[in-house]
C-alpha cells in the first residue's frame, strides 16, 4: 500500500513537470539596425519580468518564453526602446530597433525657451532628475555639488535647515554676489524647492548664455524647471517615496571626559602663562580625589562625583565627576524623515501635477532636542482654451520651523558652552539645581549653556514662508509664432521668535541665586524679529522659430520684463515680561523706573528693474550655429544718468560631425562640435541707495538726560557718495568642446575661459583730513579670472550571464584662478585689502623650521635673532618645544618689514584659501531590478590657518578652558618625553594673543584642507510583477550622504569637518566666538520606498 501511495505521488509530479515544460516554448530572433546590421549586446526581456538575454555578436538570442502571447522589451543604448507582440505558436522573430533621435533631439532650459543640446553655443550644463532620484540631502544645494563642473557650493553650518551658498566659476567680484536663481522663470531660493519636484536644473555659466538675464546675471544663472502633467488620456499617476534613517556627525565627538585629566591639563596650560596660578583652583586633596575616580565612567555609590565640605568656614560644593559634556548636551544619532506624494495626468485640453513634501530632521541638542520641519505644495495646470491659446497656473508654497532650546541662535549655546565646562564639573547639583558658579574656578561652568538648554522657557522659533504664484499666457496664432505673457507675486518672510530668562543656579548648598540682566545671556526678555519682502514681475516675448528650404534654421526671441521689490524689517524686544509661561508683549512688566521697556528698530527699502531682451539663434544643417543675444536694462539703484546698461553677447558653433567628409569617422567619433562665446554682463547687487548720503540714528550708550533709563539719540550723516557711481561689468569669453564617441557611449565637454570684472565697487580716492570723512565708494578696481572645466562619461550595457548589465562611470574636473589687475594700491600695502597682481585666497605667512630641542638651542636663536614680534605670553623665555621662526630676509630679526609685496620681512605665500580645484566621480549600474550609484565629491589643495578662537583645533593654546578636549590632546603636545610632537610646548593663550608664537599665521601649523569625500552611495531593488496588483514600480532602497572623507587635515584634527575649516567673523571682520564649537557636520543614512500607481 506504501509502495503504491509512493508510485501515485511520484506520477503526479511528473505530470505537473510534464505540464509546467508543455507551457513554455524558445523563442529565437535577431535583432538588427535600420540598415540590417546585427546589433550586438541588445536587451530582449520578457515585459514585466526580469526573465530576459542578451544579443550575441551576431544579433541572434534565444529566449525560453510561456507559450501564450508574449511582450517583449527590446532596448539597446543609442536606440528607441521597442515593445514586440510574439503571438503565441511563433518561434522566430526578426526586429529592428531605430536610432534614438530623442538624443539629438534633447532639450536644455536656457533663458526665455529652450535649446536642442546639440546646437548649444554657450556654456550650460544640465542636471536631469534621474540624477537626484536617490539622493537624500534635506535641499537641492547639497545634491548639487560636485555634480557641476564649475560650480562650487559652500555649506557654512551642519544645524537642520541649513543651507549652501553657490558660485559659478570663482570669484566674480571682491564684493561678492550669488547667481540668479530662476525657478520655473521666477526668482527664488533653490533650498526651498523641493528635490522631488524637479525635472531638470541647467547651469548657465557663461556670459553669452546668460546675457538675456542682464543686469542679473554677472554671477551665472541656475535655472530650475518643475515637473508638470502630461498628456496620459487622462489617466492618473500618482507617486509616493518615503524615506526613513538617522544622521550623525562626520567628525568625531569623542572629548575628554575623566576631571582628573581636564583639570591637571588646564592647570598646567595655565600655569605655563605665568608660572604660578591656576585655572582651576584644586589642591593636591582635590586631584587625589579626582585621580581615584579616574576610571569611573558613571558615578560610584562610594566615590560621589558632587561632595559638601566646609572649607573657609562655609559649605561648598566640591565636584570630583567624569562628565562626558558633549554627550550630556549633544546626541551622535539623530532621526530624520522625507516624505513625498504627488499625482500627475492629464488629457490634451488639460494637464496637472500637485505635490506635497514633508522633511522633519532631529538635531543634535539631547535635553529637549531642536526640530526642524520643512513643508512643499506645488501646483501647476495647464488648460488649452482653443486651439491658439494655452493658458497655465503655477502655485507654490513653503514653509519651514527651526524649533531649538538655549540663547539668541542655535550656535550660541554650542559655542558659549565650549568654555570653562571641565570635566570635573557637573550640570547640576545633587539636589537638581544647576551648576553654574564655584568657588574654584574665576568663571562660569560651562557659561551656564546646559541651564539654558534645560530650561524648557527659554523658547527659539526660526519660520520662513515662501508663497508664489505665476499665471501665463501663451498664443501660437500661427504654427512658427508663439507670444507668452507672464504676471509673478511672490511674497516670502522670516519670522523669529526669541525667548530669553534668567537663569537660576546653586554655587553653595541650600542657597539659590539668580543670573539675569539686560545685555547678558540670562536676560529677561522677548524679541520677534520679522523680515517681509514681496516681489512683483511681468513678462512679455515672442518666439518666431522657421526652418527655411530645409537648410536654413532661424529663431528670433524678443521680449520685456518689469520687476519690483520691497522689502520691510521690523524688531520689537520686551524686557521683563510677567510669566515664563506665556510670550507676548502684552506681558511685558514695569522696569525699576516704573515703565515697560521696549526696543523697536527696523527699515524699508524697494527698487525696480525694466529690461528689454532679444536672442537670434541661427544654423545651417545643424552644422554652422550663430548666437546674438543683448538686454538693455535700467535700475533704480543707481543715480539718473547712470542707470541703464547695455549688455550684449554673441557665439558661435562647428558641428564638425556634420561635416559631409567626416562620415567616415563617426562610428568611432559620433558627435564633435567647437564653441566659442563672448558677451558681457552687469552686476546691480549693491546696497539699497547707494548714491544716496543717508542720515541715521543712534542711541547713546547710557546718556539719558535724567529722564528714566530711556537712552537719547544722535544722528550721524553717511560718508559722501561718487557722483557716477554705476554698474559694475563681467566681460566673459569662453571656449568649448563637445564629443561623443561610439554612438555617445563616452561623452566629453571642455571648456576654457576668461573672465573680466571692471568698475568693480571698493574705497576710492581718500578725502582731506579736514573733511572729517571717509573715502567714498567708486568704480575703481578690476580683477581676471582664468579657468577651466572637463567632464567625462561612459555608459553601456553588456551581456552578464545571459542578463542585461547596465553601467555607467563619469568624472568632472574645474579649476580657476583669480588675479586682481586694478586696484588703488600703488605702495602694495597688506594695510589695504588688495593690490595689482594678488592672486585672491593668497595667504602669507612666516617659515617654521621645526621645534627648538632644548633649552640652549632656543637661547642661542634667541640671541642671535630678534624675536620680540613673536614673543608675546612667552613666560620663561624661548625653550625647548617653542617654534623656531626662520630670518627669511636675514636681517637678524623677525618682522613683517613694511608690510607690503615689495617689502614683506620674513613672509612668503604659504599657500592659498580657496578650494578652485573641485572634482566629481560617479559610477554605477543595474543588473536584474537591483540598482547602485556611488558618488565621490573632492576639492584640490586649499589652506587654511586656524584663527585665535579655534579651539576645536587649538585647544587650551588658544583659550585656556576647553570643555571639548580632544581626547588624546596630550600626545601630540611636545614634552621631552614626546619631542617629535606635533605641537609646541604647553603655553596658555599662545594662539590667542596678538604677537604670541602661535598667532601668526606659519608654515607649520597652516592646514591643507583638500578632501576626497564619500558625497553618496545609493543600493536599491525594483520589486518584479507588481503591475498585476496595480502598482506600476516599486522600489526599496538604502542611501548614504556624506559618508566618509578622506583628508591630510584629518592628521592634524578629527574634530573639524574640511568643509567647516573656515573663519566666523562680525560685520568688521573680527573673529567670534562661533570658532570655538559650531554644529557639527552631518552624514545621513537613509532606507526608503518608492512606490507609482
Amino acid at each position: 500500500m506504501r509502495l503504491l501511495k509512493s508510485f501515485a505521488v511520484s506520477l503526479a509530479f511528473m505530470l505537473v513537470g510534464f505540464s509546467a515544460l508543455a507551457q513554455n516554448r524558445e523563442l529565437a530572433g535577431v535583432v538588427l539596425d535600420a540598415t540590417d546590421f546585427p546589433l550586438v549586446g541588445v536587451a530582449v526581456v520578457v515585459d514585466g519580468t526580469t526573465n530576459g538575454v542578451m544579443t550575441a555578436e551576431d544579433g541572434t538570442f534565444k529566449l525560453t518564453v510561456p507559450g501564450g502571447e508574449v511582450v517583449l522589451s527590446v532596448s539597446s543604448l543609442g536606440y528607441t526602446t521597442k515593445t514586440v507582440t510574439v503571438p503565441a505558436g511563433q518561434d522566430n522573430i526578426t526586429i529592428r530597433l531605430e536610432e534614438d533621435t530623442m538624443l539629438l533631439e534633447e532639450t536644455v532650459v536656457v533663458g526665455y525657451g529652450t535649446q536642442k543640446k546639440v546646437n548649444l553655443t554657450g556654456a550650460v550644463t544640465s542636471v536631469d532628475d534621474k540624477a537626484l532620484a536617490d539622493r537624500v540631502s534635506p535641499n537641492l544645494s547639497s545634491m548639487l555639488q560636485g555634480a557641476v563642473p564649475g560650480l562650487s557650493i559652500f555649506t557654512s553650518s551642519g544645524n537642520p535647515g541649513s543651507t549652501g551658498t553657490l558660485q559659478i566659476r570663482g570669484t566674480g567680484s571682491i564684493n561678492g554676489g550669488n547667481p540668479l536663481v530662476l525657478i520655473d522663470g521666477v526668482e527664488g531660493e533653490m533650498d526651498r524647492v523641493n528635490p522631488n519636484d524637479v525635472e531638470s536644473i541647467s547651469v548657465i555659466k557663461d556670459a553669452s548664455a546668460a546675457a538675456v538675464y542682464g543686469a542679473r546675471a554677472a554671477f551665472g544663472v541656475i535655472l530650475i524647471t518643475t515637473k508638470k502633467g502630461t498628456d496620459d488620456d487622462g489617466n492618473a499617476v500618482v507617486r509616493y517615496s518615503g524615506r526613513f534613517g538617522w544622521e550623525t556627525p562626520t567628525t568625531s565627538t569623542d572629548y575628554e571626559t575623566t576631571g582628573y585629566w581636564s583639570a591637571y591639563i588646564h592647570n598646567m596650560f595655565w600655569k605655563a602663562d605665568d608660572g604660578t596660578s591656576q585655572y582651576i583652583k584644586y589642591n593636591d586633596y582635590d586631584m587625589r580625589q579626582l585621580l581615584l575616580r579616574i576610571n569611573d565612567k558613571t558615578e560610584h555609590p562610594d566615590r560621589p562625583w558632587v561632595t559638601i565640605q566646609n572649607r573657609g568656614g562655609k559649605d561648598k560644593y566640591v565636584y570630583y565627576a567624569n562628565t562626558d559634556w558633549y554627550h550630556v548636551l549633544f546626541n551622535d544619532e539623530h532621526p530624520v524623515q522625507q516624505h513625498n506624494i504627488s499625482i500627475s495626468g492629464g488629457n490634451k485640453k488639460v494637464k496637472y501635477f500637485l505635490s506635497g513634501a514633508y522633511n522633519r530632521q532631529t538635531g543634535i541638542i539631547k535635553v529637549r532636542p531642536d526640530v526642524f520641519q520643512k513643508y512643499n505644495l506645488r501646483s501647476k495646470i495647464d488648460f488649452k482654451i482653443n486651439k491658439y491659446i494655452r493658458m497655465s497656473n503655477n502655485t507654490t508654497f513653503y514653509s519651514s520651523v527651526y524649533d531649538y532650546p538655549g540663547v539668541g541662535n542655535v550656535q550660541n549655546a554650542i559655542a558659549y558652552s565650549a568654555n570653562h565646562g571641565l570635566a570635573c564639573f557637573t550640570p547640576t547639583n545633587p539636589d537638581g539645581t544647576w551648576v553654574y558658579g564655584t568657588d574654584f574656578l574665576g568663571y562660569k561652568v560651562a557659561n551656564g549653556r546646559h541651564a539654558f538648554y534645560g530650561n524648557d522657557k527659554n523658547v527659539n522659533l526660526d519660520r520662513k514662508m515662501d508663497f508664489a504664484n505665476t499665471t501665463e499666457l501663451k498664443i501660437t496664432p500661427i504654427k512658427q509664432l508663439t507670444i507668452t505673457a507672464n504676471y509673478t507675486y511672490r511674497f516670502h518672510q522670516n519670522r523669529n521668535t526669541n525667548r530669553s530668562t534668567a537663569l537660576v543656579y546653586s554655587q553653595y548648598p541650600g542657597v539659590l541665586a539668580t543670573y539675569t540682566g539686560k545685555g547678558t545671556a540670562g536676560e529677561d526678555s522677548l524679541t520677534e524679529t520679522v523680515n517681509s519682502w514681496s516681489y512683483n514681475a511681468a513678462n512679455v516675448f515672442a518666439t518666431y522659430e522657421d526652418t527655411f528650404k530645409d537648410n536654413h534654421h532661424l529663431t528670433v526671441m524678443a521680449g520685456g520684463n518689469l520687476e519690483y521689490s520691497y522689502r520691510k524689517d521690523l524688531q520689537t524686544i520686551g524686557y521683563n515680561i510677567l510669566t515664563e509661561d506665556l510670550n507676548d508683549f502684552d506681558l511685558v512688566g514695569l522696569n525699576g523706573d516704573g515703565i515697560k521697556e521696549f526696543m523697536a528698530s527696523g527699515g524699508q527699502s524697494e527698487y525696480a528693474l525694466l529690461g528689454f531682451f532679444g536672442r537670434i539663434n541661427y544654423d545651417y544643417k545643424g552644422r554652422y550655429l550663430f548666437e546674438v543675444s543683448g538686454r538693455y536694462d535700467g535700475t533704480s539703484r543707481f543715480a539718473k544718468g547712470s542707470r541703464w546698461g547695455l549688455f550684449p553677447s554673441a557665439s558661435a558653433g562647428w558641428r564638425i560631425s556634420e561635416e559631409e567628409w567626416f562620415a567616415p569617422a563617426k562610428n568611432v567619433v559620433s558627435n564633435l562640435k567647437l564653441r566659442l562665446s563672448y558677451g558681457s554682463l552687469g552686476n546691480q547687487n549693491v546696497a539699497a541707495y547707494k548714491f544716496i548720503r543717508k542720515v541715521q540714528t543712534y542711541d547713546f550708550a547710557g546718556f539719558s538726560f535724567g529722564e528714566g533709563s530711556s537712552t537719547a539719540s544722535y544722528t550721524s550723516l553717511s560718508a559722501p557718495n561718487a557722483g557716477d557711481l554705476t554698474w559694475e561689468t563681467a566681460e566673459q569669453y569662453n571656449l568649448g568642446v563637445d564629443a561623443g564617441f561610439f554612438k555617445d557611449r563616452l561623452t566629453l565637454t571642455a571648456e576654457a575661459y576668461i573672465r573680466d570684472t571692471k568698475d568693480m565697487l571698493t574705497d576710492g580716492v581718500a578725502l582731506p583730513g579736514v573733511y572729517g570723512a571717509s573715502e567714498p565708494d567708486m568704480n575703481a578696481a578690476d580683477l581676471r579670472t582664468k579657468g577651466y572645466e572637463l567632464s567625462i562619461g561612459w555608459r553601456d550595457q553588456v551581456n552578464l550571464f545571459g542578463k542585461s548589465f547596465g553601467y555607467n562611470v563619469g568624472a568632472t574636473l574645474s579649476d580657476y584662478r583669480t588675479v586682481i589687475t586694478k586696484y588703488d594700491n600703488k605702495e602694495y600695502t597688506f594695510a589695504k585689502d588688495y593690490y595689482e597682481g594678488m592672486v585672491l585666497g593668497e595667504i602669507w605667512g612666516f617659515e617654521i623650521d621645526g621645534l627648538f630641542a632644548s633649552d640652549a638651542e632656543a637661547q642661542a636663536y634667541a640671541q642671535e635673532v630678534d624675536l620680540s614680534y613673536i614673543n608675546k605670553r612667552l613666560y620663561g623665555g624661548w625653550l625647548a618645544g617653542d617654534p623656531k621662526y626662520v630670518d627669511i630676509d636675514g636681517d637678524g630679526k623677525i618682522s613683517v618689514g613694511a608690510n607690503s609685496v615689495k617689502n614683506p620681512g620674513d613672509r612668503k605665500i604659504l599657500g592659498n584659501s580657496i578650494a578652485s580645484l573641485q572634482y566629481g566621480l560617479t559610477a554605477g549600474f543595474d543588473y536584474m531590478g537591483v540598482d547602485f550609484s556611488i558618488f565621490f565629491q573632492g576639492t584640490g589643495n586649499h589652506y587654511w590657518y586656524p584663527n585665535d578662537e579655534s579651539m576645536a583645533f587649538w585647544g587650551p593654546y588658544s583659550r585656556p578652558y576647553c570643555t571639548y578636549l580632544p581626547y588624546d590632546f596630550l600626545d601630540n603636545v611636545w614634552s621631552e618625553e614626546n619631542p617629535d610632537a606635533y605641537f609646541p610646548r604647553p603655553r596658555a593663550y599662545s594662539a590667542f594673543t596678538s604677537g604670541a608664537p602661535l598667532a601668526n599665521v606659519n608654515s607649520r601649523y597652516l592646514q591643507n584642507l583638500r578632501y576626497l569625500r564619500l558625497k553618496n552611495l545609493s543600493v536599491g531593488y525594483t520589486v518584479p510583477m507588481t503591475k498585476k496588483i496595480g502598482i506600476q514600480k516599486l522600489r526599496v532602497y538604502f542611501s548614504g550622504e556624506n559618508l566618509a572623507y578622506w583628508s591630510p587635515f584629518k592628521k592634524n584634527s578629527r574634530y573639524i569637518d574640511p568643509e567647516a575649516a573656515f573663519d566666523r567673523v562680525d560685520s568688521s571682520g573680527a573673529t567670534t566666538r562661533y570658532n570655538n564649537a559650531f554644529y557639527p557636520w552631518q552624514k545621513t543614512f537613509m532606507f526608503g520606498i518608492d512606490i507609482t500607481f
